[in-house]
């Protein structure tokens, strides 16, 4: 399939892809989510405020006791009491609606969500392998908000590069080749299924089907043989390097699962190069 094999290791990438920098304040935000798994939920004498639950009680004689106890989630707008309670304290009245009727309630308890300090004994109780500290901890998250930052400014590269393999491989005219008469069929049988639903032919689903209104029918049926074409391609890319690498893949079922399993190989050989290149700044 490909006569010619580009070596896309000598793609020339810019150097702001391969820069990238993790912040105090993504570390902070991430140390923050961790200490949450902790929360605990305490009364409190204070104001109410915003995320705050409030117990109320009032006279009802409909209720067991004749005390009907109801909920409030400050800032959730369940109901409109939640509006009147911030700044009340325990022990305060409020009027409000319920079941139709005016009803004169008191706060009888607040209860706070506090999140704590995440400690190193809070840190092992996240059961992190080779974690056993605060220190430990945050270097684990630097290292994981890292490797996000690289999977992002992987895009940009993978798209330079898939471009630069596009253009200068000399690739074997694959529009009768099985993969990519595989592939067509397969986008044929989406198109249909998209037809069936919209209750129209293939022929006028397919313009919508591709994101092509208004785009005349051999326009979109071009455009839908350079799709399929390109995926080929793209799995013999992959292919070539799994034969380079001396990794077999295999897929059971269709053609374009292989083709597919072929592209994912493609992708993971570039990042596994360009990856390490990408240089994270701790800011």
């Amino acid at each position: 399939m490909i006569k010619k094999l580009y070596d896309f290791r000598q793609t020339a990438v810019p150097a702001a892809l391969l820069q990238a920098e993790v912040t105090g304040e993504e570390i902070s935000a991430e140390l923050h989510l961790a200490a949450a798994r902790f929360t605990a939920i305490e009364a409190v004498n204070g104001p109410v405020c915003g995320g705050d639950v409030v117990t109320l009680e009032f006279a009802d004689s409909k209720a067991e006791g004749g005390v009907r106890r109801i909920y409030a989630n400050v800032g959730k707008g369940f109901n409109d009491v939640e509006e009147q309670l911030p700044g009340l304290c325990v022990g305060d009245a409020v009027e409000f609606r319920y079941a139709g009727q005016n009803v004169k309630a008191n706060i009888v308890c607040v209860k706070r969500p506090t999140v704590p300090a995440l400690t190193d004994e809070r840190v092992q109780q996240l059961g992190i392998e080779n974690v056993a500290n605060l220190a430990a901890f945050e270097g684990h998250v630097f290292l994981r908000l890292a490797e996000g930052q690289r999977k992002r400014k992987f895009r940009g590269i993978m798209g330079i590069v898939s471009k630069a393999m596009m253009e200068n491989t000399e690739f074997e005219d694959l529009m009768q080749h099985p993969w990519f008469l595989a592939l067509h069929e397969v986008m044929m049988g989406r198109v249909a299924a998209f037809a069936a639903q919209e209750g129209k032919s293939v022929d006028e689903a397919l313009p919508s089907a591709l994101r092509m209104d208004g785009k005349p029918l051999a326009e979109c049926r071009q455009a839908l043989k350079e799709m399929c074409l390109e995926r080929a391609k793209q799995g013999a890319l992959g292919q070539a390097y799994a034969k380079e690498n001396g990794v077999e893949i295999t897929a059971e079922g269709e053609i374009a699962d292989l083709v597919g399993q072929y592209v994912d190989y493609l992708n993971e050989v570039v990042y596994q190069y360009f990856a390490p290149k990408i240089q994270v700044e701790r800011k």
